[in-house]
């Protein structure tokens, strides 16, 4: 019987050493090493490191989005707005502001005073950066008689319809509707910032500050814009000539 029993396990001793065996084999032996492929030539190496490191950059620089820009003969916008009646000095160099120039009206009565109100008045100032830009245009309309609203609203209409007119620019609805019912708004529109802000008694302590309504345009420059400078080459430097492709 012992040898019969000797028989039958002897395969199983001999399967369990050659698992043994290959177990040792597979922990020793280990493929041999594939070298890295060669790496391709930088093709910036030869550029200047600064605008190496610039073209590398994982994002743009300065992103900035396409802006309104209202550029052009600003002394015609101030003689064309003195003719509706808002008389004003002209376009020139603004006090106490270095490199800013600007328009202001002076306070223009729209209306004559009644026995219970004042008269309407409508105010408004421009400024841009330069002599030939502007970036700039607040109003100041007070209509103290509830009736006289329609002639106000019709004032601050005629001085955006200008504004609008001599740049090509469509004046937002949202903007007139806001206007016209004397109600507080603030928006974008091609990144000119618009804001209409009717004064608020609470703070003012005036129960009639409700009636002065003011309407911002601010259409500058961001502050992240590259300058164009950026983009020029020194003097006398020649461009690069193109590479051109052999076959």
């Amino acid at each position: 019987m012992w040898r019969k029993s000797a028989l039958i396990s002897l395969p199983l001793v001999l399967l369990a050493l050659a698992a043994a065996g290959y177990g040792i084999a597979v922990s020793v032996w280990q493929p041999p090493a594939v070298p890295d492929p060669p790496r391709a030539a930088d093709p910036l190496a030869t550029l200047d490191p600064g605008l190496r490191t610039e073209l590398t950059q994982p994002t743009p620089v300065l992103p900035a989005r396409l802006r309104l820009t209202f550029t052009g003969e600003p002394q015609a916008l101030c003689d064309q707005l003195k003719e509706l009646g808002l008389e004003n000095r002209g376009w020139q160099r603004a006090p106490f502001q270095r490199g800013r120039w600007q328009c202001a009206s002076d306070l223009v009565q729209l209306t004559t005073p009644s026995v219970d109100f004042g008269p309407s008045t409508l105010f408004f100032l421009l400024r841009g950066p330069d002599e030939t830009s502007i970036d700039y245009l607040r109003l100041k309309l007070v209509v103290e008689d509830p009736a006289q609203k329609p002639i106000g609203i019709e004032a601050v209409n005629l001085v955006i319809t200008e504004l609008s007119a001599r740049y090509a620019w469509a004046v937002p609805d949202a903007l007139l509707q806001a206007v016209s019912q004397f109600q507080a708004l603030e928006m974008e529109d091609r990144g000119v910032r618009l804001r209409v802000a009717p004064e608020d008694p609470e703070l003012t302590g005036d129960p009639l500050a409700s009636q002065r309504l003011n309407i911002v345009l601010d259409f500058s420059e961001p502050e992240l814009i590259r300058p164009a400078s950026g983009f020029e080459k020194p003097v006398g430097q020649r461009p690069a000539a193109p590479r051109v492709s052999q076959p």
